[in-house]
């Protein structure tokens, strides 16, 4: 995608945003267990159970996960009807295959690890560009962008605020703006303060658009609907 740099950002805008969200995650960042790892393995089951699950159903079932399957190892000799069951009533059935498939092939090609390498991790069934970029930020630091639904939306508001989020051209668009918000040496913080960002302030319904602490640099305050026209207000008396 050309780096970091390849994507035109105003570099007040940019700065701006940067610190406020680190500052705001640093208030307001969930903790998750996942959070208190940095286990390649680890972070791949949270990130293949979080994918369209709500975080408050996989926290139970990823602690049982674990416990069952601790290791790569583990999972990779499981049966995979056993993976199945334990993963239930996740949903997906097709991840939990998946999963048990990238534990056999990681075995197989890289003796039990989870590699750091973008295309490397690609290259196995059943990692996406997102997860990728999931694994290489919070299990080995690196600054490498994630675009899950959460931080295209953040992004699309904040940045863009024109077209459809789910078709490929502002796809591409946001992915790089991903990429070039990073702060060096900060991919990990600043994307998981993204993903709670979106989850928790700019949500898909009633975005907390009035307590933004982006709300002076976003297209789309003071909301998502900001084109329709609000109602006058009432006259004073005085």
């Amino acid at each position: 995608m050309g780096g970091p740099r390849a994507f035109r950002i105003d570099p007040g805008k940019r700065r701006t945003f940067q610190r406020r969200l680190l500052a705001w995650y640093r208030v307001h960042g969930r903790d998750l267990p996942w959070r208190n790892t940095t286990d390649p393995y680890e972070i791949l089951v949270s990130e293949v159970m979080l994918q369209q699950t709500q975080v408050e159903r996989v926290i139970p079932k990823y602690h049982e996960f674990l416990e069952k399957y601790p290791t790569v190892e583990h999972l990779a000799e499981a049966d995979v009807d056993d993976v199945r069951k334990t993963w239930y009533p996740l949903g997906y059935n097709v991840r939990p295959v998946r999963l048990h498939g990238i534990a056999r092939e990681s075995i197989t090609r890289y003796g039990g690890a989870i590699p750091r390498d973008e295309e490397a991790l690609l290259s196995m069934k059943g990692i996406g560009r997102y997860t990728a970029g999931a694994v290489r930020s919070f299990a080995f630091g690196l600054d490498a962008p994630i675009l899950d639904t959460n931080v295209a939306r953040v992004l699309h508001r904040v940045f863009v605020a024109k077209g459809d989020p789910k078709r490929s051209a502002v796809r591409t668009r946001l992915w790089a703006l991903s990429e070039a918000l990073i702060p060096r040496g900060k991919g990990y913080d600043f994307n998981q303060a993204l993903m709670d960002f979106g989850a928790t302030v700019c949500t898909a319904k009633r975005p907390a658009c009035a307590a933004c602490t982006m709300r002076t640099i976003c297209h789309t305050y003071p909301g998502p609907r900001s084109h329709v026209p609000r109602r006058a207000r009432p006259r004073s008396d005085r």
